[in-house]
């Protein structure tokens, strides 16, 4: 009984010793065993080395980028969305108000803005509705009626995008999440509203 413990004791140790003796962290002199690959081994084209390939005859791994391709991170969008000029003066819409500017406008402004703002800008959106269910102390900020409000009806334009862009109090910023282009036809959008109600 003695002797069958004392085994079992040094099996374990022995299977604990080779356990971490397979650990890949140490130095060792043969490359490890890959029982499982995990895409340590697998067919690439490394940057800057030549590549063997029919279709290419310049041998090279690394090929020109198409016409058009923009790197990531490379675009200024300071500059695509501007709203004020260089006095700060808030800009007039850019684009055309046509009909497929508004309706886009107000594609975006049901995707994006009616979840708070409700689909006639009220401010009676699902996000305030369920938040007064919770609790009427949840959220007590009362969002503007955006086609009513004397302050947005009366502003220019670039206002209306600035906010879309930086966002206002409880408001966030939708710049990462609109386009600029979809900005200003969301404010098309938001004057139709605003002259429908007026």
């Amino acid at each position: 009984m003695m002797l069958a413990k004392k085994i079992s004791v040094l099996l374990a140790v022995g299977l604990a010793i080779l356990a971490l003796g397979a650990c890949r962290g140490a130095i060792k002199k043969h490359p490890p065993i890959h029982p499982v690959l995990d895409m340590d081994f697998q067919d690439k084209v490394k940057a800057q080395l030549g590549l063997e390939f029919d279709g290419w005859r310049d041998g090279r791994g690394s090929r020109t980028p198409p016409a058009g391709t923009v790197a990531r991170d490379s675009l200024n969008w300071e500059t695509e969305a501007v709203f004020q000029d260089a006095n700060g003066a808030y800009l007039d819409n850019p684009l055309p108000a046509d009909e497929s500017v508004v309706r886009r406008g107000q594609e975006r402004f049901d995707i994006y803005c009616s979840v708070c703002h409700d689909r006639t800008g009220a401010g009676n959106g699902l996000v305030l509705q369920r938040a007064k269910l919770v609790s009427k102390a949840a959220f007590n900020y009362a969002v503007p009626h955006l086609a009513k409000e004397p302050r947005l009806v009366q502003s220019k334009d670039g206002y209306l995008f600035q906010v879309i862009s930086n966002g206002q109090a409880t408001m966030p910023s939708y710049a990462a999440q609109i386009p600029p282009r979809d900005r200003w036809a969301i404010v098309h959008y938001l004057r139709v509203l605003q002259s429908r109600a007026n």
